[in-house]
């Protein structure tokens, strides 16, 4: 996957929430432009802030207990407010729903600001 340094031009929401779509473009003074586009699928949930001016560092996954975990209390709460899709009763619950379907972890990292993360089955990449 392509992204390093790219900046976040666009994302899309499809598919009812489903599919996520980062659009990236790597243009610098001087210096070749690429695009590249990071997609992905069965999304449970995604959460990006600060998406002005992003310059994408990262797309990691990480540890699907520990992230959820961290975010217990907000999770809870959005839960409560808006729904979080395969929320159960409890934060060990939830984290049993999301492996039992193959749901994995991406944290999103920027140069810039924006911080993000998608629950989702898979990703990928197409350029």
């Amino acid at each position: 996957m392509k992204f390093h340094d790219y900046h976040m031009e666009s994302y899309k929401v499809s598919n009812r929430g489903e599919k996520i779509e980062l659009n990236l473009v790597y243009d610098y003074p001087g210096e070749e432009t690429d695009d590249s586009q990071i997609i992905f699928n069965d999304v449970a949930l995604y959460h990006f802030i600060n998406t002005q001016g992003a310059i994408i560092n990262d797309i990691e996954e990480v540890s699907l207990n520990r992230f959820i975990i961290s975010l217990e209390k907000e999770l809870s709460e959005w839960s409560r407010m808006y729904g979080v899709k395969f929320w159960q009763s409890d934060i060990a619950s939830y984290i049993d729903e999301l492996k039992s379907m193959g749901l994995r972890v991406w944290e999103i990292t920027s140069a810039i600001g924006f911080y993000g993360f998608v629950i989702a089955k898979e990703v990928n990449s197409s350029t």
